[in-house]
């Protein structure tokens, strides 16, 4: 009898506890983007063509070595290698720490295909901007399309 009482105690003090917790915190803060963030490319075009003879160039330097290049028309890029990949033998990658544009990541990839042909990616762009750069063909050509940074990514 005294079993039975206690478990019917504890049942009762389950069941209270039960009932006034709550599986989700009601009051959670989304991260909401900040869309009044400045403009870090405001002074180029919406389309840039991309000029991939240099931009290949790019992918052989090693970590470390200081980067003066123009990646598309009226677009240079003065920065430092921060990383490079040749994971394999389909694709390579560097990634760029950019001086001139307030410490913007520039990252560009060459990525082969089965039957050897190219396709290239990449963008350049830096949290603390609204917008961003992104490396797209059209047609036959590649260029650099301006993006908002939340088009891109999700905080």
């Amino acid at each position: 009898m005294k079993i039975l009482k206690k478990s019917a105690v504890v049942a009762a003090l389950l069941a209270v506890s039960f009932l006034q917790s709550s599986a989700q915190d009601s009051n959670v803060k989304l991260n909401e983007p900040n869309y009044n963030k400045a403009k870090l490319f405001s002074d180029l075009p919406d389309k840039l063509n991309l000029e991939l003879t240099n931009l290949e160039t790019l992918l052989d330097l090693s970590v470390g070595t200081q980067v003066s290049a123009i990646v598309a028309t009226g677009f240079p890029l003065k920065g430092i290698v921060v990383s490079r990949s040749k994971a394999d033998a389909f694709v390579k990658t560097v990634v760029i720490k950019s001086h001139s544009r307030q410490g913007a990541t520039f990252t560009f990839s060459r990525i082969t295909k089965n039957d050897g042909s190219f396709f290239y990616t990449g963008r350049i762009m830096s949290k603390d901007s609204g917008d961003a750069l992104e490396i797209v063909k059209e047609g036959t050509v590649y260029v650099m399309r301006k993006k908002g940074l939340y088009d891109l990514i999700n905080e």
